[in-house]
């Protein structure tokens, strides 16, 4: 299987949240994200991988990743990579992720992301869509990109 990266445009937004509400995810933002958000796909043009992120100011709040169990790890790093390339180009100097998955700390460990407090979560990120849709905040997960 040969996969290629790209960033997403207006046109792959339909199909991002297909992809994205197949999955179990929200959906909300995307559209208005479009320019900040990275597909991965399969030589048919099938979706196997995206991620996003939304921008407040210099930060950004990573959103939005599914990947295709039949990705290789090197896959996903590659993914990682890119996202932090589009970020770093569209001036976002620090990167987070909320997740409600104890499970996903460990992972997101091994993609250079380090757990913290979520008071330390800029004000501007804590009202994005993603956290609105979080049920509740006590099993929640805040992680921050290290260089």
């Amino acid at each position: 299987m040969k996969e290629q990266l790209k960033l997403a445009e207006v046109k792959d937004c339909g199909r991002i949240q297909s992809f994205l509400t197949k999955a179990g995810i929200s959906s909300e933002g995307v559209a208005e994200s479009i320019h900040h958000f990275v597909i991965m796909e399969d030589e048919n043009d099938e979706l196997l991988a995206t991620v996003g992120f939304e921008k407040d100011g210099e930060y950004g709040l990573l959103r939005s990743l599914v990947v295709s169990p039949s990705l290789m790890r090197s896959d996903i790093l590659l993914l990682f990579k890119s996202i932090v390339q589009l970020a770093k180009k569209n001036d976002v100097h620090q990167l987070y992720l909320v997740t409600n998955k104890a499970s996903s700390v460990q992972f997101f460990s091994m993609m250079n992301f380090q757990q913290i407090s979520y008071e330390n979560l800029p004000d501007g990120l804590k009202y994005h869509s993603y956290l609105r849709n979080l049920s509740s905040l006590e099993q929640v997960y805040v992680m921050t990109y290290q260089d």
